[in-house]
């Protein structure tokens, strides 16, 4: 499986499954990022590209997807930085049933 909770710290790297290899079609995965309270969760990407306008990586600015939505990222290129404005952050990744792509990956602090 892929997704799960996250702390920092220590923080860590996240990848997309299989990568840097391609991802698999229909895959969908979760990630909670938890930091201590009056911290907030900053994203710094390394890499990113997804099929674009077909698989998502969408970021919600708390802990789940009932937050508001602060990227909903797809396609190829360099990303900026990410920073929730509270201690919680929930990514979602999902990928359709055709056309993969080598994913991404990115660091949390």
């Amino acid at each position: 499986g892929c997704g799960g909770i996250l702390t920092a710290p220590p923080g860590g790297t996240v990848t997309s499954p299989n990568f840097p290899d391609d991802y698999n079609n229909d895959e969908t995965c979760e990630w909670t990022i938890i930091v201590p309270e009056g911290s907030m969760v900053l994203l710094t990407f390394d890499s990113f590209h997804l099929e674009a306008d077909f698989d998502f990586l969408t970021i919600y600015d708390g802990g789940s997807d009932s937050a508001a939505e602060l990227q909903s990222l797809t396609g190829e290129g360099s990303i900026d930085p990410i920073s929730s404005t509270a201690n919680q952050m929930f990514l979602r990744f999902t990928s359709d049933s055709s056309l993969a792509a080598q994913g991404f990956q990115f660091s949390y602090t």
